[in-house]
């Protein structure tokens, strides 16, 4: 990646739990390759969405439908 040609950070969000943004990955041009690894717990199946910023302003998105078989955020 170069300075003009970079993701400069990656947001995770969720549609259904108490807190939509999950994470933010800031990178930068030396990082290499653009890519990150985390683990959130789930309340439901749900879409889980990407949302990137490039280095020249423009964003990019992609997102995942998540079957959730136990749920992790169980209230009472």
């Amino acid at each position: 990646m170069t300075e003009a040609d970079h993701v400069a950070s990656i947001h995770i969000f969720n549609q259904k739990n108490p807190q939509p943004y999950v994470a933010a990955f800031h990178l930068g041009p030396r990082a290499g390759k653009a890519a990150v690894s985390t683990r959130i717990r789930l309340a439901d199946s749900q879409r889980v969405v990407a949302i990137a910023r490039l280095g020249d302003d423009s964003f990019w998105s992609d997102s995942a439908d998540v079957i959730v078989t136990l749920a992790a955020c169980v209230e009472g």
